[in-house]
């Protein structure tokens, strides 16, 4: 007996006993019931994990164990039962159960080409049938990925998009994003139309682990629908959502470092010593340093007084510059409805001490069935976050690091009787020892109910309504302070600034969506409205009695001052969307937006916003079927359409009186107010034109696929500044009177393949734009002030081409005359022209200086490599930017400039008199100042900015099943993840070329980061 038990043990007896019961609960009551169970698996026959598995029209679901298998008891309700089977990735599976009771299921993922949907305007779409173009980024390519701010989720992802990041500063980090080119210079800017669920924001407002998708709509066929916010395109974000079955949690960490990517090499304080009597030397003045000092410096006996300290150096690695993410989310839900709520929580320390970044967010997303043709949406998402940074008395931590730089390792940080050695005013030690800082609080909501009603099957009325809400407060605290017996800085102060900003947005849309035969017609129509709000507030008191008191009531009253200012506008729109489509072949799109402004006057309030496009698919042609072999899909494109941009201010038209203009009454000044800009009645849209012709093709069976793009992008009535005489006493306001065109092409391929038990998947992506700007106003061909030259690309370098450094006196002689004092060693500017058109043996600014570079990058490219092996993955993703120059100033680029620093590149490659090489890579050393004719704009200072970025790195562990089962989840993964790594360039040595960094005396920055973390993700 005991031989035939063990024989049968491996029976579930438990399942057997809860079918008796429930056979016995069946006769008891009557009722019938079904028993069925399965086993789900993918297309390499592994089990699906956590497959939602249901019977449609009920709530009755449950999800896959570790080995993938179900087992589902249902009340009996007719033949006709369907069982559905979901999995986020993969194709939804749906069978009638019948007399079945056990199903064998295999799961195909979603296909990356042909099945691909993308968000586009008001909709989604099938990849393969898109007529635009746009460019899509998943939450697989950006999961993980150590980045704080969703606009870093582009770079090197999406073509026809340039993304630069400027900073690693905690909590102000983001990206630029530009979409084919710069198309103005006015003040309405190149920024993005951001949505966030089909509500305007901003793309820094969510939390990238949030994200689902993001859509980049970069034509008007595309964009278009959005009218006059459309002119630097638009980018769609959509947030994860719940699925039905039952809840999953999920849980996701990473903690891990930040390093300086770059970091410039200073002379130590003897080198700098030796160095300036070296410059002195050639200035023709006395030594600054004795041979018994320069000794001092080289003991180290007396740190006090002949100290050699890297300010900078350690300025940014005074900080942890610790980071960790946690994120933990909830979802799931019925056949009727489903949910996901997540939390999230960002804790970001910086390179410099007292610098440090939290935020807490939220997002909650509910879709639901309220009848059968009745459905309910509803977004929620929301943030808090703090921001504390060090400062010193007359600026942020920006610009403590900026000054930094200049403070040479002669000057001493914190000296042994507790003093500090200082220059000026500064001293990045004596500022962070100080009881000064700025605080900064933000906060955020975005919430959007959406209501869809079915009238008939095909006809969808939906209205939204959508709220946007932020606010800040800046404290701004600067204590006095002794650096020692000599020198005291003062009195404390505060600025205290607050504000918030509110965006109501209200749209309704009827959409009708029907197939005769092999054609489809896809119609919408829709009207929305927006209204924004913003209002400011600042105030500031000095002489408070103590450093450790930092409330404004504190601060003495004698000095007070306050402001404030609000601001409103609105927007009023009517667009529609036509799409008609034959047999998947012939595909045929209109849209049209017709937008009203509060921002003009009434006469030009209101504009029309049209686009059309068409493609072809010639692969489903009979004939191409018949006739051509290994071609899967082959689609042309074409489009045409107009946008607009009306950023540009509040109240451009109107005549706006100033207020804080005093006027003198009866000996006492009494306040006042007076005009101080011109109004423009006329004043209309800055208006974009795109034409665009691509080709989609994708070979061998999918695995491969191609993307090419031509775009013409044009646009004109841009906002511009006309110079008039000083006598008129106004400053003119804006005339639409100027043009830039962007022209370029844009390349993606993307292969995907098994090698054995290998998963390979390459996907390279190259943009070129070519920038111009085509007029200005009154037929000016230069603004030279403003930067602006007709044929050239925003952001021209204009100056002196060199013609490397002088020799000697003689060489000066025979030389053409320089436009500053020449000395030998310094740069000989080249003569090109003069009055007639020819040199005329003098060099000056009005015949030759010509456009010596441009800062606009004109090609973006990037590209991403993932390997899968086992329960290994590992993944790179590339990014840089090319064809484009920059040129640094001050204390960066000069040595001993007004006082400053030397770096090692510098002096190891300098002129002097003993080595007069006319193509050393550094001038002859003296004391420099914004003055010095040497360092004015010429090719000798531009540096080839290109770069390539190793951006991210990922390698990752799946634990196996049989552990993952014993511990009673689903899945457990442990990764490493590198952000911004290293980078290829040819740029100064030890300066980041994507690094935002100025050119003039007072140049803040904060570099750029590199970030190594571990991770974790674990689902329930």
């Amino acid at each position: 007996m005991i031989a035939n038990f063990k024989r049968y043990s491996h029976i579930k007896w438990h399942r057997i006993v809860a079918i008796l019961l429930l056979i016995f609960v069946q006769n008891l009551y009557g009722q019938q019931y079904n028993s069925i169970s399965g086993l789900v698996k993918n297309e390499k026959g592994e089990p699906m994990i956590a497959a939602t598995v249901l019977i449609k029209g009920t709530n009755k679901s449950i999800s896959t164990d570790q080995r993938g298998e179900f087992t589902l008891q249902y009340e009996l309700s007719g033949s006709s039962d369907i069982l559905s089977v979901t999995f986020a990735g993969y194709k939804p599976v749906e069978l009638r159960i019948g007399d079945q009771t056990f199903f064998n299921i295999e799961m195909l993922p979603v296909t990356e080409g042909l099945e691909e949907v993308v968000v586009i305007g008001y909709g989604t779409e099938k990849k393969v049938n898109l007529t635009g173009a746009v460019s899509s980024v998943s939450e697989k390519d950006i999961e993980n990925r150590p980045i704080t701010q969703a606009s870093q989720a582009l770079a090197g992802l999406a073509t026809g998009v340039t993304v630069s990041q400027g900073a690693g500063r905690p909590g102000n980090d983001g990206a630029s994003i530009r979409i084919r080119g710069m198309g103005t210079f006015s003040g309405a800017g190149n920024d993005p139309l951001v949505l966030i669920d089909g509500l305007a924001a901003s793309i820094n407002d969510i939390d990238p682990n949030n994200i689902k998708s993001i859509s980049v709509l970069k034509d008007a066929a595309s964009a278009s629908i959005y009218g006059t916010r459309a002119a630097n395109g638009v980018i769609l974000i959509e947030t994860k959502k719940g699925s039905s079955g039952r809840l999953k949690v999920n849980y996701n960490n990473t903690l891990g470092v930040q390093k300086v990517t770059e970091l410039p090499d200073f002379m130590s304080s003897v080198n700098y010593a030796e160095l300036f009597n070296e410059a002195n030397v050639n200035m023709g003045r006395a030594l600054t340093y004795t041979d018994e000092e320069i000794e001092k410096f080289r003991s180290g006996v007396d740190r006090d007084n002949y100290p050699d300290v890297p300010h900078l150096k350690n300025l940014l690695t005074s900080g942890s510059g610790f980071q960790t993410n946690h994120n933990l989310g909830f979802s799931g839900g019925s056949d009727k409805s489903t949910y996901l709520f997540s939390l999230g929580y960002l804790n970001q320390d910086g390179i410099v001490a007292k610098n440090n970044y939290q935020r807490y967010n939220f997002l909650l997303n509910f879709t639901g069935e309220i009848l059968d043709n009745l459905k309910l949406n509803v977004n929620i998402n929301g943030n808090t976050s703090k921001t504390k940074e060090p400062k010193h008395f007359d600026g942020d931590m920006m610009h403590m690091i900026g000054f930094a730089v200049r403070q040479g390792p002669i000057y001493a940080g914190r000296k042994s009787d507790g003093t500090y050695g200082y220059q000026d005013n500064y001293s990045p030690e004596a500022w962070m020892s100080s009881e000064s800082f700025i605080n900064r609080a933000n906060k955020f909501f975005l919430g959007g109910a959406e209501l869809a009603w079915e009238i008939v099957p095909g006809l969808t009325w939906s209205g939204k309504a959508g709220y946007n809400y932020s606010s800040y407060t800046d404290n701004s605290f600067t204590s006095d302070f002794v650096f020692d017996e000599n020198k005291k800085v003062g009195p404390n102060n505060l600025n205290v600034s607050s504000g918030d900003n509110s965006l109501i947005t209200l749209q309704s849309l009827l959409a009708f969506d029907k197939q005769f035969g092999t054609h489809t017609l896809n119609l919408l129509g829709g009207y929305s409205e927006e209204r924004n709000r913003s209002d400011l507030m600042s105030a500031f008191r000095d002489n408070f009695p103590s450093n450790l008191l930092h409330e404004l009531n504190a601060g003495a009253a004698s000095n007070m001052q306050s402001s404030g200012s609000a601001g409103e506008w609105a927007l009023r729109s009517f667009f529609g969307r036509a799409k008609y489509n034959i047999d998947d072949r012939y595909l045929f799109e209109a849209n049209a937006r017709y937008d009203g402004t509060s921002r003009f006057p009434a006469a030009g309030r209101w504009g029309i916003f049209p686009s059309v496009s068409g493609a072809w698919r010639i692969s489903e042609e009979q004939f191409f079927k018949e006739n051509v072999r290994g071609i899967d899909n082959l689609k042309i494109r074409v489009s045409w359409g107009k946008l607009g941009n009306q950023n540009i201010g509040n109240y451009p038209y109107q005549n706006v009186l100033s207020l804080g203009y005093g006027y003198p009454i009866g000996g006492v000044l009494a306040p006042g107010a007076r005009l101080v800009n011109l109004a423009n009645e006329e004043i209309t849209w800055e208006t974009t034109t795109v034409t665009d012709v691509g080709l989609d093709m994708s070979i061998l069976n999918g695995k491969l696929d191609f993307l090419i793009d031509y775009f013409d992008k044009y646009t004109d009535n841009i906002l511009y500044n006309l110079t008039v005489s000083s006598v008129l006493g106004l400053t003119p306001s804006e005339v639409n009177a100027a043009a830039v065109r962007n022209r370029g092409f844009e390349i993606m391929a993307r292969y995907n393949t098994q090698i054995g038990k290998v998963g390979l998947s390459i996907s390279p992506n190259f943009s070129y734009t070519n920038n111009r700007i085509e007029k200005l106003a009154g037929g000016l061909q230069q603004d030279i002030g403003k930067g602006l030259f007709v044929g050239s690309s925003i952001g021209a370098i204009y100056g002196y081409r060199a013609d490397g450094l002088f020799i000697n006196n003689d060489d000066i002689a025979n030389y053409p005359g320089q436009p500053y004092s020449a000395e030998p060693g310094f740069v000989r500017y080249a003569d090109i022209s003069g009055p007639d058109g020819v040199p005329d043996g003098i060099v000056d600014p009005t015949y030759d200086r010509e456009i010596i570079g441009n800062t606009a990058p004109k090609y973006s490219y990037g590209g991403t490599v993932n390997l899968d092996y086992k329960r290994f993955d590992f993944s790179i993703l590339l990014h840089g930017l090319a064809g484009f120059y920059r040129q640094m100033g001050a204390y960066q680029a000069f040595a001993f400039y007004n006082g400053g620093q030397i770096q090692k590149w510098q002096a190891d490659n300098r002129w002097s008199p003993e080595n007069p090489d006319p193509n050393a890579e550094y001038i002859k050393l003296t004391s420099l100042n914004m003055g010095s004719g040497t360092i004015m704009t010429s090719t000798f200072w531009n540096r080839n900015a290109s770069f390539i970025r190793l951006k991210n790195l990922q390698f990752g562990y799946s634990f196996p099943e049989e552990l993952t089962r014993k511990m009673n989840v689903s899945k457990l993964r442990v990764f490493f993840s590198g952000q911004n790594l290293f980078s290829f360039n040819s740029f100064y040595k030890g300066w980041d070329p994507e690094m935002n960094q100025g050119t003039g005396d007072n140049t803040p920055f904060y570099p750029i980061t590199a970030v190594y973390t571990f991770g974790l993700n674990i689902n329930f």
